[in-house]
């Protein structure tokens, strides 16, 4: 993957931080996320208010990262941790930094990222967030959440090609870099987004 990414931070770094409120919260949808198990619906939705409740508790409104194994009760009964928390600055959050959340992403058959993002988004998902769904084959899904309570995943699906989805990456970072201004930027991030199909991952928001 290309790592000479222009304009990637400046596209992160906009506008002013958006704090947190109680209604922000209480509005969080319920979601039948495609490609993953009925019962796994009331608990990423619990993480994903809980995303936001961290933040708003714990870390100023700033970003927030959960790592979750679906292999939850496997893990229970085992006795092992199954959620990582990782709390970031207002532009960034990195959930390897939190020990947990590492040793699932590196050992656990298949994990859910959910990223809590701080500012009104020109897009929904950033491409740094796409490099990261890429880089790790075990993270199924990736789940942004804004701090005014909009969501939106990407997830593999049977059909997700490795090969075909780094070409649509690259593809949008050679648009990213291209870009003049704010509205270029949202549509490279968006070419991602929009193909995503293509490569075998799904994309919805709410």
């Amino acid at each position: 993957m290309k790592n000479n990414w222009n304009n990637l931070e400046m596209a992160k770094k906009r506008d002013h931080k958006i704090i947190i409120t109680d209604e922000a919260i209480n509005k969080i949808p319920r979601i039948k996320y495609r490609g993953i198990p009925e019962s796994e619906y009331d608990n990423l939705w619990d993480l994903a208010k809980n995303v936001l409740k961290i933040s708003k508790e714990e870390n100023d409104s700033n970003e927030v990262a959960i790592t979750y194994s679906l292999d939850s009760v496997k893990l229970i009964e085992q006795g092992e941790r199954y959620i990582g928390i990782a709390l970031g600055s207002e532009h960034d959050v990195d959930p390897l930094s939190d020990t947990t959340a590492y040793h699932l992403i590196s050992s656990i058959e298949e994990c859910v990222v959910i990223v809590l993002h701080n500012h009104p988004s020109l897009s929904d998902f950033s491409l740094t967030d796409v490099q990261f769904l890429l880089r790790y084959d075990n993270v199924k899904m990736m789940v942004v959440i804004t701090n005014l309570g909009s969501i939106s995943y990407l997830v593999k699906n049977k059909k997700y090609n490795l090969k075909k989805a780094i070409i649509l990456f690259n593809e949008s970072v050679d648009k990213n870099n291209e870009a003049e201004n704010l509205k270029d930027l949202q549509n490279a991030a968006n070419y991602f987004l929009k193909n995503s199909y293509m490569v075998g991952i799904d994309y919805d928001n709410r």
